[in-house]
């Protein structure tokens, strides 16, 4: 299938873009070495994690209006174990090694006519997902900006973490939950069939069981946003544990 245009455009000024950045941290990074003053760095730091964080937003607006508004959704389905199965006789060359067993348990589809329960969750799973990675970036700038600011242990920076702990952590965890939802929502309601009827196949005993996959239902918890909103948590820890030194070491002078 062919990609659209407006897609390839977008994906080749998404890499310039990147591509632009990095030559400028490292010209940034370059200017530091010869010299004390950090800011270079810290200043472009604060660039790319701003425009990040904006470009995080934007696409899970994009990403929820996408699925809530189109009438065809693309959408990761899981499905029990399966492989197409060839016709009896089938002889196939080329191959340098064969098959014994297993197969794909999910399957990338776009489907029409989805319940609004499946695009719901869905279109939130696919949003929170694209937000975790934005909460980060935006905790980033804060603490950028306020490093250039001479106030690198200032309250909002110990906030700011705290709350991207939270994000990252219930997000991370809703986004997986909600997207397998969703996605085994769409597995029943496209591949769970009653019934049906089809040509005889020469050397097929039951077309749907040799090329349809059955539906299944998947609910996995992901762990690594607990992990990781414990390290932020941590981190706003020593924020908090820096600010007041801080003022203590004000109180003495």
């Amino acid at each position: 299938m062919a990609l659209p245009g407006w897609f390839l455009v977008a994906s080749l000024a998404v890499v310039a873009l990147i591509a632009v950045m990095i030559g400028v941290f490292g010209v940034a990074s370059a200017r530091t070495k010869n010299s004390d003053d950090p800011s270079p760095v810290v200043k472009v730091t604060l660039v790319v994690a701003a425009f990040w964080a904006a470009i995080s937003v934007l696409a899970a607006i994009v990403s929820v209006l996408n699925v809530l508004l189109n009438e065809s959704v693309t959408i990761t389905v899981p499905v029990q174990e399966f492989w197409p199965q060839l016709p009896a006789g089938t002889e196939v060359d080329g191959t340098t090694a064969t098959l014994d067993g297993g197969g794909f348990t999910s399957a990338e589809l776009v489907a029409t006519g989805l319940s609004t329960g499946a695009r719901v969750c869905w279109a939130i799973g696919q949003g929170l997902g694209l937000l975790v990675p934005g909460a980060v970036a935006a905790m980033i700038a804060v603490t950028c900006f306020q490093l250039l600011a001479g106030r690198a242990f200032a309250p909002v920076v110990a906030r700011t973490s705290m709350v991207t702990a939270v994000v990252v952590a219930v997000g991370g965890i809703a986004a997986q939950l909600l997207s397998d939802i969703g996605g085994s929502m769409a597995a029943s309601e496209v591949l769970g069939h009653t019934g049906g009827s089809y040509e005889e196949v020469a050397g097929i005993e039951d077309v749907f069981d040799a090329w349809l996959p059955q539906p299944t239902f998947v609910l996995e918890l992901p762990f690594w946003p607990i992990a990781a909103g414990l390290a932020f948590a941590a981190l706003a820890a020593v924020f908090r544990y820096g600010s007041r030194l801080q003022r203590d070491t004000e109180g003495l002078v």
